[in-house]
């Protein structure tokens, strides 16, 4: 095993505390690897099967869009993201990496999520549904799947660091807490991750770790793999390893590719795996979920005239926590790199780790990837103003709107368990200048789940805010698309207002995806009751 750590910042500037190798840090998407070898455990027990409908553990996935999807779709389809169910995540999550709704609901929201390709054409990254894939282990497990992978796997692997819940982090104080860096240089500090077992798309994202303990799962990740000749058996026609003592016995499985993840031809594997990404460097879809990936015309690209290298890795980002795990299993080897910052200036972890994996395997020709770090700095530098040109480019001038209480009320969507209170701001809450805010909305009561809305044209309303440090300030810094930032107030043909549209999905996502803005619609809001009239006229 051979690991390489560099440690860069603070991980808590305010109190004072240096990383090192027991840091602990969400590793957020990096848990979907944990998730379906906790499958894999029950799979070999023989309490579920990869190949039967995932409606057999989870009756209520059933699909709204296409039955089909629901009846047909296993957990080796939810877990290589192979459903063609769109990746909506901001019906779950909110201002502030803030959820919605507590986990009890997630199964029936998934099954509503809108159908973008057909089924098993693709792949189509999906952190919902790998949060379905932890329901179905509370299900069978009887025990919550933080519960059973703490007692299943990081006990066992004395993984002694690693958790899911922010009350199991250790007491010592070497825990990281997340930042964004605003544009005076100083830090903005995140509260802690809400992302836990127990909330929705625990099971995608909600494992905290170090690199310490990382290393360690490489490491008995790639025994099981050097097992593999030995002990398993893999049966084709049901996808299900046999039993043996291994508890990690199905990761050789788990690890092998399921679907390509873009439809390109190329003798180099860019696939994905259960919970893994496979490709085999020099790949230009390294990392293609990374935060770096849609900053770069062209990516860096490693290893571009070396013999050909497979690196089973993923990369997770969530909350102000950035992490890239690449495990070389043909020479026993794992990168493993945590930041807690948030990736609005680039994802620093996805190019050391790059840096390091170059140094590592002397790959050749040397890629400067300092100059890449710049570049992806200055490129995301440039959202901010290019959000603003395009908000000014598609206002419509000189429109008006109808009085306010034509728009105040609640507006539900039942499939997504929603609901937005639209109100009019009192005299002092309301905002100066020649386009004051004048409304506000809250999502399901929630505290923090409300902004204040200004007149964009028409029956549309927006709550952009006034700069991209108020965007953080807000919790808004994943929010920072225009498609997310308005809202489409929807007359009836009596001309008055009965829904509200919200495009909580914007055409973009982890990993690649063309077409998916043409084929996921706005979420239409019923509305469902107004708000009593100020007693003054608006």
């Amino acid at each position: 095993m051979i690991s390489q750590n560099m440690i860069f910042v603070g991980a808590d500037v305010e109190n004072g505390i240096r990383p090192d190798l027991d840091t602990v840090y969400l590793i957020a998407s990096c848990t979907k690897a944990f998730t379906t070898a906790g499958i894999g455990i029950l799979a070999s027990e023989g309490k579920l099967s990869w190949a039967e409908p995932v409606q057999t553990y989870v009756p209520e996935f059933s699909t709204k869009q296409d039955p089909e999807i629901g009846k047909r779709a296993t957990l080796t389809d939810i877990c290589s993201h192979g459903t063609g169910l769109a990746p909506v995540d901001h019906v779950v999550c909110g201002f502030y990496d803030e959820f919605f709704n507590d986990n009890k609901d997630e199964v029936a929201i998934a099954a509503s999520l809108p159908v973008a390709y057909d089924f098993r054409s693709r792949f189509l990254y999906n952190n919902t549904l790998l949060g379905v894939a932890g329901d179905i282990i509370a299900r069978v497990s009887g025990e919550s799947s933080g519960t059973f992978l703490r007692k299943r796997i990081f006990e066992p692997l004395g993984l002694s660091r690693t958790c899911t819940t922010n009350k199991e982090m250790p007491t010592d104080g070497n825990v990281a807490t997340g930042y964004s860096v605003l544009d005076d240089g100083s830090l903005f500090r995140w509260r802690r991750p809400a992302l836990e077992d127990g909330k929705p798309q625990g099971g995608a994202g909600y494992v905290r770790s170090t690199v310490r303990d990382m290393l360690a799962w490489a490491k008995a990740i790639m025994e099981a793999e050097g097992d593999w000749t030995t002990e398993m058996n893999v049966s084709t026609d049901h996808n299900q390893v046999q039993e043996t003592s291994n508890t990690l016995q199905q990761i050789p499985f788990v690890r092998t590719s399921r679907r390509p993840i873009i439809d390109e031809r190329s003798p180099l594997e860019n696939a994905y795996a259960l919970g893994w990404f496979r490709h085999m460097l020099p790949s230009a879809w390294l990392g293609s979920i990374s935060p770096n990936f849609g900053l770069f015309a062209d990516p860096p690209l490693i290893n571009s005239t070396g013999c050909p290298r497979l690196t089973i890795a993923h990369w997770g980002e969530f909350n102000g926590f950035l992490t890239a795990f690449y495990t070389f299993p043909n020479s026993n080897s794992a990168v493993v790199v945590m930041a807690n910052c948030s990736p609005a200036r680039g994802d620093p972890t996805d190019l050391i780790a790059q840096h390091l994996v170059q140094n590592l395997f002397d790959m050749r020709p040397r890629i400067d990837l300092e100059t890449a770090a710049n570049q992806a700095a200055s490129a995301a530098r440039l959202m901010w103003p290019a959000l603003i040109e395009e908000f000014v480019t598609k206002k419509v001038q000189n429109t008006e709107h109808r009085p306010l209480n034509s728009y105040t009320g609640v507006y539900e969507s039942i499939d997504f368990r929603l609901s937005i209170r639209v109100y009019r701001l009192s005299d002092e809450e309301m905002g100066k200048g020649p386009n004051p805010e004048l409304l506000g909305f809250q999502v399901n009561s929630l505290a923090d789940q409300c902004a204040k809305l200004r007149h964009y044209h028409y029956d549309t309303w927006t709550f952009i805010p006034d700069s991209r440090d108020d965007a953080v300030k807000k919790g808004m810094e994943g929010f920072l698309q225009l498609s997310l930032l308005i809202m489409t107030f929807v007359a009836n043909e009596q001309n008055e207002i009965n829904a509200l549209e919200w495009d909580l999905q914007g055409g973009k996502c982890e990993g690649p995806a063309p077409g998916l803005g043409a084929a996921v619609p706005a979420i239409r809001f019923e509305r469902t009751a107004k708000l009593p009239a100020p007693s003054s006229n608006s």
